[in-house]
Order: C-alpha cells, then structure tokens, then sequence
C-alpha cells in the first residue's frame, strides 16, 4: 500500500484515540445507589494525612464517598411551627449540629425561604471581611450562621471569636466544632477541623453588607502568601493552625420566593483529591412542581497552583469538575470542563482571590425541582473530580424554589 494511503486511515484512528480519552476524562465518576440515612466515609486518615505538600497530592486518590443526613430542613411551614412553638415557651432543638433559633421570627412569613452564601480566605490572617450581597429588598431574616474551617493538631472547644458588621463593635461568640477530616495536604500533624456559630443577631436590617470575622487560629497573621514565590523566596511554612476561612450563610423570606420552597443543609466535612461522591438524604423529599434548584457548596484549600505564590495556574490543579446527581442516576455538571454549566470550577479559592486563596464559596441555580424528584427525591448525591487538588468540603446547601 502507497504512504499517501496510509495517511488518512492515521489521521482518522488518531481522532478516534483522543475521542476515547477525551470521553474518559470527562465521564463522571462512577459510584453505587445508597440507601443507609447513617453518616459514612469510604476515605481513611492515612491516605490523606501522609501528604504535606501545600495543598497538592503528587497522586490522585481512589474514589470517596460519603453519606449524610440532612442536619436542617426549613420551609416556610416548618419555619412558622418553629417560631410559634418558640414563642409559646418550648425549648429550643439543642441536638442538631447547626444552633437554631426562630423566636425572634415574625408570623407569617412574607413569602417562601432562600438562602445566600459569602466567604472570605483567612490563611496568614486569621481575620477578613465578608461581603454578602444579593438579598432582594423586603427580605425577612430568618437564621444566619458563620462556619469555619481550620488546620490544627486538635479542636477547640467554645472557640471565641469576633463577628460584626465591618466598623461596627461586632460581638463574641463561642463557636462549636461539627466534625474532622483529614487535612488537605498542608502538615500531617494536623487534621481539618470546621465550627460554626448563629450569627442572627448581628445581620445588618437590609441584610446585605460588609462582615468582619476576626480571632481565628492562625500561626501567622501577616498575611503572607503560603506559597513559595521562586527561588530564593521560601514560603512562609506550614506550622500549626492553618487557618483557611469563613462562610456566612443567610435563610431569609420574601414574597417573590414559592411558599413551598424548600431548603435542606448537609454538613460535612469531607476531604478528597480525586473523585468523591456525597449523598444526601432528603428526609421530607422534593417538591418537583418548583421551578428552580439552587445549590451551595463551601469549603476549603481550592487553589489554582503552587508556583509564583500560587498565582501561576496549574491545568491539573486547577481542574476540578462538579455534578448534581438525582436518585435516578441523572447528571447535571454544574461547574468544570468538559460540559459543566459553568466551565470555572468549585476549588479555585476565589474567597482569597488573588491571593492568599484556599476558601471557596460558591452558588449555582439550575434545573428544576423535576429532576431531582425522579427516582423518587428522597436523596440527591454531589459529585466531584478532583485531578490531586485535596478539598475539604464543609456545606452544602440545597434550595428548592
């Protein structure tokens, strides 16, 4: 046969070879339909905890999942029985691992319940300003809850620190650790601990503004990158605590949301570097007539690369993916390449952008109530690709509206 010949029959088993790759590499990952409502992990501390290299596993770690219960479900319903009962003199729910109150809440309520989310990197810090934006004109409060999360040997416990309107003499408070994971690839004498506190009172009357956390754990607070910026030019090291950075969450009501709307909090935390699949139960299902889903996820050591303080991206390091998962085993990739809604990931730390990153708080709204009900919406899973970033996931928020 003739060279010329050869040459397109090349060109064309080449085409088909980075198809084949490309259809690999973008194939989420592949996990089993679960149905225990007990909080689980297939990660053990050892895979994860031998690593110390600022923020990066030199390999992708097998596949994690977890499964979790919701620790708060809130409609508008739920919210009003919450506060009359309240309000009647009945104690407040002191099990759940998110400190709750709703006496203070006016009924009825204007309209259904959503939520939103900022965040601020506090690596180097130990302190940062939160700005919370987008709560429509007329909203009611109903909770707001700070989380953090943190590097350290060990947790603590009635953990003060300072939260408030920015200016403002803001006030104390004694956050409550929710749980441990392994640490993310900064000091394996460490494990990541989160914490979280009710912040109600301290919301600004139009809700949105600027918020000031301050009185985290840091070994530093110079504000230093936490990466090497070139030879020459070491990085500040990784001594205990790490600080990584905090999350305001608001619930709130306005008459433009679907009284039906729902709203469901899982807390982690979870860490990963490769593939991790989260299921979450839905104790009281979805209301697959709404027409919109809204989700949020937080947590911490997102980052884009290690070199140049960090600021130089890495494609590998940078590519994490992000899939919504319905009980029928339907996909929707909200955020990443190859096909993601958003094609920007989840684990970039923007919270710190530019720098010193390692904080991520994002929201996305997408489908509809419909596809997370087929199958029977009684759990939805968030899905995640890691290629050797490690995360640890702290919240995830669910909005059906």
């Amino acid at each position: 046969m003739k060279t010329h010949r050869l040459i397109p029959i090349i060109v064309v088993l080449f085409v088909l070879a980075v198809m084949t790759m490309s259809t690999i590499q973008n194939s989420p990952i592949a996990v089993d339909s679960g149905t225990a409502a007990a909080q689980k992990t297939g990660e053990t501390t050892s895979d994860i905890d031998s690593r110390d290299t600022d923020g990066v596993s030199s390999t992708q770690e097998p596949e994690t999942t977890s499964e979790t219960d919701a620790d708060l479900y809130l409609d508008a319903d739920e919210v009003e029985k919450r506060a009359i009962a309240e309000q009647n003199g009945s104690p407040v729910d002191s099990t759940s691992r998110i400190p709750s109150s709703f006496k203070a809440v006016p009924v009825p309520l204007p309209g259904g319940i959503d939520h939103a989310v900022a965040g601020v990197a506090t690596r180097n810090s130990g302190q940062g300003v939160i700005r919370l934006r987008g709560i429509p004109p007329g909203s009611t409060l109903i909770q707001a809850w700070l989380v953090w999360g943190e590097i350290d040997a060990a947790p603590a416990f009635n953990y003060p620190v300072g939260f408030g309107p920015d200016c403002g003499p803001g006030a104390t408070f004694n956050g409550q650790n929710f749980g441990n994971s392994p640490q993310p690839c900064w000091n394996g004498a460490g494990t990541f601990f989160p914490y979280i506190i009710n912040v109600t009172g301290q919301i600004l009357p139009g809700l949105n503004g600027d918020y000031r956390i301050k009185g985290l754990r840091s070994a530093l607070t110079n504000n230093r990158c936490p990466w090497s910026d070139g030879p020459g030019c070491l990085g500040p090291g990784n001594a205990l605590p790490l600080s990584e950075g905090a999350s305001l969450i608001v619930v709130y009501s306005n008459p433009c949301i679907p009284r039906a709307a729902q709203l469901y909090i899982h807390l982690g935390p979870r860490t990963f570097s490769g593939p991790h699949t989260a299921t979450h139960f839905l104790g009281a299902g979805v209301n697959g007539n709404l027409p919109n889903l809204k989700h949020s996820r937080i947590g911490a050591d997102g980052q884009v690369g290690t070199l140049n303080c960090g600021l130089r991206s890495s494609p590998l390091i940078s590519d994490e993916r992000t899939w919504i998962q319905n009980q029928a085993g339907g996909l929707i990739q909200i955020k990443g390449d190859g096909g993601g809604l958003n094609r920007d990931s989840d684990w970039n730390g923007y919270d710190g952008e530019p720098l010193n990153k390692l904080w991520d708080s994002h929201t996305d709204v997408f489908g509809n109530g419909a596809f997370l009900a087929q199958g029977g919406g009684l759990f939805y899973r968030v899905r995640y690709q890691s290629q050797g970033d490690c995360i640890a996931w702290v919240a995830h928020i669910l909005g059906i509206r």
